[in-house]
């Protein structure tokens, strides 16, 4: 299709919605970066927060069978509304299971008879229970061990690494849903990083350099082997922690797992506790076995099964130095206001590890990959910034603060820097070793290093992040950078038609080699702000609606002349698309692609 052929269509050009005031108020201003501080509802987006709507109630689901810490048992009177009305033709069957060296491979044990109670005796068990050998129930049980097991660690005075990962969540989604939980881990001194800046679409490139220190790009082109990405050579900080002699674990309450489809090729267990082979199993209970969000586990809440699986963990290993790295995806995934019925829970979860001091010897860190990527938020000023900047925060021990001034004196300092996921992995490293934490001892890191080193590197955050940081500085792609550079300034629609039509043109070009693919024209335009002018060249927000399929598209334009327009980096998608794009396999061409 020609360039201006889309000129034919009805184009309809929003008033902007990307709207930055005179009152501007920022979270951080340095040389390098300066981020506008939002309120956590702002006029632009109050449509959009409030109650979540259409939560599922899993206590509402009838339970055959329960448990406790150590027992499986029948709840006769809910035998009737199973129909079972003769019990000696009842019975159920008690199965454990274990994943042999890696997910592919689930083992099944002998089927243990019962009819009343059975002791649990394994960690990861399927109950099924028949009437007239008709199957009428079936569910899994996890449990865990909580006699101790002794501290091998080299260094028995280090602290404990508690890693809490929510999928989607902003800092400021984060005050909004969970309130309970943000006020209580202020309360208890927890910093957060507000220029902590996403540095990819999605979460691998994000969640890879806090787990190996190394770009996801980087980590696909030296780990593909025959056009599959292969991890089983990939160091990731687990295995740091564990070569000093901590017990590690993993989980998420999603058979999405922490690294999704890779972590099923994994050849063995990555961690010594492990919890996927059990969520991976719980598919069997759903139609629908390839849908990764699923709310509810019979009565219970995945993302209770997911704590109450920390807590276990944390008696279990109480005399031991534990690294644990969790991730919830079940409820915030896919709903920016879901996560309000997860923090009663979160709340009682962390104030149950501060009564029973565990905290007192326990890094803990609370983050996300993202804020949410799609919905009418995004199409918000506010929405966009959020889905930039993820939710960061660190909570210290106590001792560690007194012990560690200077460290934490510079933690404070890098709250107003930009800040990466790389300088997370650096972070984690630093607590292997606490001596280079002590006051001279970073006094002489940081001379040995130079006050330029955290303008370009991956920084401790332990070390104060240059203020000159920028964006380019650390690599973060144009289109993912938060830094705001000065005011929006009217463009009049001549040009913004010329930005638009170029966004929609490149997105054809993705297509070029897919004719199954539809050629896209432009249906409205949103949003066309220039943020930032220079001399030689002008950058440019672009937010556009095209047909067919309604993908609404974001991206960062940068015009060096009339004509000369490139688009830079990534376009998001701001909507979902369903099953759109069935007809290609490739992940980032399923946003643009409408099959036709």
């Amino acid at each position: 299709m020609h360039f201006w052929e889309v000129l034919s269509y009805v184009i309809v050009i929003i008033k902007e919605v990307l709207t930055v005031f005179e009152s501007e108020v920022f979270a951080l201003r340095t040389e390098g970066c300066s981020i506008i501080d939002y309120p956590e509802v702002s006029d632009n987006i109050k449509s959009f927060v409030g109650p979540p709507q259409d939560s599922q109630n899993c206590a509402s689901s009838m339970q055959l069978v329960t448990s406790n810490t150590s027992h499986i048992w029948v709840i006769e009177e809910a035998l009737p509304s199973f129909n079972v009305l003769k019990e000696e033709l009842f019975y159920c069957c008690y199965t454990n299971f274990s994943a042999i060296a890696n997910m592919s491979n689930i083992n099944y044990g002998d089927c243990k008879l019962f009819s009343s109670v059975i002791k649990a005796e394994h960690e990861f068990v399927r109950v099924e229970c028949y009437y007239l050998d008709n199957k009428v129930y079936e569910n899994f049980f996890l449990f865990n061990s909580l006699d101790p097991i002794s501290n091998t660690a080299s260094n028995k005075d280090s602290y404990n690494v508690l890693i809490l990962g929510i999928e989607s969540m902003s800092r400021l989604n984060f005050h909004r849903t969970m309130p309970l939980t943000a006020n209580f881990l202020k309360d208890k001194g927890m910093i957060e990083l507000l220029g902590y800046n996403k540095i990819g679409d999605n979460s691998f490139p994000n969640l890879f350099p806090i787990l190996t220190g190394l770009s996801f790009d980087y980590v696909k082109q030296a780990y593909t082997r025959n056009k599959v990405l292969d991890l089983n050579k990939c160091q990731f900080i687990w295995d740091k922690f564990k070569e000093k002699g901590y017990q590690t674990a993993l989980g998420s309450d999603s058979i999405a797992a922490v690294l999704g489809t890779y972590e099923y090729s994994l050849r063995r267990q990555p961690t010594d506790n492990y919890l996927q082979p059990f969520i991976f199993e719980t598919r069997n209970l759903f139609k629908d076995q390839h849908y990764n969000f699923h709310q509810c586990m019979g009565s219970k809440f995945f993302y209770q099964i997911l704590l109450d699986y920390i807590y276990s963990l944390t008696h279990k290993l109480k005399n031991n130095n534990f690294f644990g790295m969790f991730w919830e995806e079940s409820v915030s995934h896919e709903d920016l206001n879901m996560p309000n019925i997860m923090d009663e829970s979160y709340h009682n979860f962390l104030k149950e590890l501060h009564k029973e001091n565990y905290l007192n010897k326990t890094v803990l860190v609370l983050l996300s990959d993202h804020g949410m990527r799609w919905g009418p938020i995004v199409q918000t000023a506010q929405g966009r910034s959020e889905e930039r900047l993820p939710l960061l925060g660190i909570l210290f021990p106590e001792q560690f603060r007194r012990r560690h001034k200077l460290a934490i004196k510079n933690i404070l300092i890098n709250t107003k820097r930009l800040t990466t996921p790389f300088d997370i992995y650096k972070t984690l490293l630093d607590l292997l070793n606490l001596k280079s934490l002590e006051d001279l001892a970073l006094i002489e890191r940081y001379r040995t290093l130079g006050s330029e080193y955290s303008l370009h590197s991956k920084t401790s955050l332990f070390l104060p992040v240059s203020p000159k940081r920028n964006c380019t500085t650390v690599g973060i792609e144009e289109h993912w950078c938060s830094c705001h550079k000065g005011k929006r300034i009217k463009i009049g629609s001549k040009l913004k038609i010329s930005a638009a039509l170029k966004l929609v043109m490149r997105l054809n070009e993705l297509l070029n080699n897919y004719p199954q693919c539809q050629t896209l024209v432009l249906r409205r335009i949103y949003d066309v702000s220039l943020v930032e002018n220079h001399k030689k060249w002008k950058i440019y927000t672009v937010m556009v609606k095209t047909a067919p399929g309604g993908g609404i598209f974001d991206a960062t334009l940068i015009r060096r002349d009339a004509s000369n327009w490139v688009v830079s980096g990534t376009v998001s998608r701001l909507n979902l698309y369903g099953n759109q794009s069935y007809c290609v396999p490739d992940a980032t061409l399923k946003m643009y692609c409408f099959c036709g």
